[in-house]
């Protein structure tokens, strides 16, 4: 094992300090790449085999295939982290158009480059906000049409999320959510929103990236007998919500306290969030739908 943290990079395991990227690469001069990222808790990869399908929907909507088969990402993934020392990871794989060998690219003749890249388990908030909930912004910025950047690619130009995060953080939040084009509610830069309501779940259905753990917060009511309904909502629905919790591969279930300066009402987190919440993280403890790295 070793102490500094080894990814996989084209083929190779190397120390991280040691990995290397040309200048000329396409996803460092035009953010032409996608990505996904998963987690592993106690030595658990969750929903591994989902979040690589949805990486292979990526790269062939964004016509970058490679060579390597769903298998084959598995096994490197895997392997990448057993060289790790850490078992609870947040793990990113990416691919990118690599470097061309014209000075003006054509986009269609590309070797991609490939990496994984495992950390420490990475929570969107600390131990106290995650405990009495955070502030979130709503951003001026809106989120890309369908015509215009589908918001299912997972792609690495994030721009547009970084410049709301800005917006938030100089507001005093803690985390954003942007709008629809036509006003309705979409996503944060790294995570799905939920609304309870009367004893309901809520969440956009429309004109957002399709999360792993959105998933399994909608199938995690299902088996609590809470009903998740997708739906279009705006931002008087989550200022009259009982609930609004944000949900990520960045630590489950994120309760708010305060919504674009409105304060939720009720206890925070709520009960819904509490209880979804709990169980999803008994999943990730038990082992459920989870890959062994050591196994």
């Amino acid at each position: 094992m070793s102490e500094q943290p080894v990814i996989y990079m084209n083929g190779d395991y190397v120390p991280l300090n040691k990995a290397k990227i040309s200048i000329l690469d396409q996803g460092f001069l035009l953010g032409d790449g996608v990505f996904d990222v998963v987690s592993a808790w106690k030595g658990l990869i969750y929903k591994l085999d989902a979040h690589i399908e949805r990486l292979f929907q990526s790269l062939q909507a964004a016509m970058l295939n490679t060579s390597m088969s769903h298998d084959d990402w598995r096994l490197a993934i895997i392997e990448t982290m057993r060289r790790n020392s850490f078992r609870d990871a947040t793990i990113r794989f990416i691919v990118t158009r690599g470097v061309s060998s014209n000075v003006v690219a054509d986009p269609r003749e590309f070797e991609p480059t490939i990496i994984i890249w495992p950390a420490p388990y990475i929570f969107l908030a600390d131990e106290k906000k995650r405990a009495e909930g955070i502030r979130l912004f709503i951003s001026h910025l809106r989120a890309f049409a369908p015509d215009t950047l589908d918001p299912r690619y997972k792609c690495l130009d994030r721009l547009h999320f970084q410049l709301a995060k800005i917006e938030a953080l100089n507001a005093g939040c803690d985390d954003v959510i942007w709008l629809a084009q036509g006003g309705h509610v979409a996503e944060g830069p790294a995570s799905n929103l939920f609304m309870a309501k009367d004893g309901k779940v809520y969440t956009p259905g429309e004109g957002v990236l399709r999360g792993i753990t959105r998933q399994a917060f909608i199938e995690i009511a299902a088996e609590a007998g809470i009903e998740c309904i997708e739906a279009n909502l705006t931002p008087f629905d989550l200022y009259s919500a009982d609930e609004l919790f944000t949900c990520s591969t960045a630590g489950g279930a994120l309760a708010v306290r305060e919504i674009a300066g409105r304060k939720m009402l009720g206890a925070v987190p709520g009960r819904i969030t509490q209880e979804l919440d709990r169980r999803y993280w008994e999943k990730r403890e038990t082992g459920a739908d989870g890959t062994p790295i050591d196994g």
